[in-house]
């Protein structure tokens, strides 16, 4: 990395890359295949659907409930997503995304059954890996758009593997035409235990973003794993 990325600030050339989160940028982040069971019994919020354009909003309703058997949905129990999603990313994650949506933060998550979600969305357990073919092409872009207008959100990070179906989706959301700075965030792995290690480095980057605002080029994980930068 060799640019200085103050997403929200514009973009200067200096000897070293930071990727700073201001109360204006919107996070991205995957779900994960393991899941907490059980939750409370309670009405289901509208969460980000109440943050789109009514048609938009209508047709993400109608695609989750086209996929809603497939996923075997089950929101007789419902828990905020960001507590519902279990793994090493959220393990490691899950505290600083709390804390940052009470402070009132923008975080989302791409999601196998819902398609997004706000972080704090009260959702029901599932089982579905996200395919971004199970999802009408440009509704998800067109979705987080919405968001971000609504939001009035100037820049994005995404963290996650760039070679996953949630970086598709980053990559294929028209970032400049609604003059977003968009970056997305990937760790790097090149030995064994990257179902693991990727994770982990995942939500350690959230993480230390959320504690001190910035990640430094020279950012390494406790796996000693290092982080590539994409502007998209």
């Amino acid at each position: 990395m060799s640019r200085h990325l103050s997403l929200g600030s514009g973009v200067e050339t200096v000897e070293r890359s930071v990727i700073r989160l201001d109360e204006r940028t919107l996070l991205l982040m995957p779900c994960s295949g393991e899941k907490q069971y059980g939750g409370a019994q309670h009405k289901i919020p509208n969460g980000i659907l109440a943050k789109l354009m009514p048609d938009r909003s209508s047709a993400l309703r109608a695609a989750r409930q086209a996929l809603r058997q497939e996923s075997r949905v089950d929101e007789q129990s419902l828990m905020p997503a960001y507590l519902r999603y279990r793994g090493q990313l959220y393990c490691h994650g899950a505290t600083a995304v709390g804390r940052a949506v009470a402070a009132g933060r923008h975080i989302m998550i791409v999601s196998g059954a819902y398609g997004l979600l706000l972080a704090d969305e009260p959702i029901g357990w599932y089982e579905k890996r996200f395919r971004l073919s199970d999802w009408p092409r440009g509704l998800l872009e067109d979705c987080i758009l919405d968001y971000a207008h609504h939001e009035q959100i100037t820049s994005v990070v995404a963290v996650m593997s760039r070679t996953t179906d949630y970086a598709k989706l980053v990559r294929r959301v028209n970032w400049e035409r609604s003059s977003i700075a968009a970056m997305l965030i990937s760790p790097v792995s090149s030995g064994g235990g990257s179902m693991v290690k990727v994770p982990r480095a995942q939500g350690q980057t959230i993480a230390d973003l959320f504690a001190s605002g910035v990640v430094v080029d020279e950012w390494r994980s406790q796996d000693d794993l290092g982080l590539h930068a994409e502007p998209v």
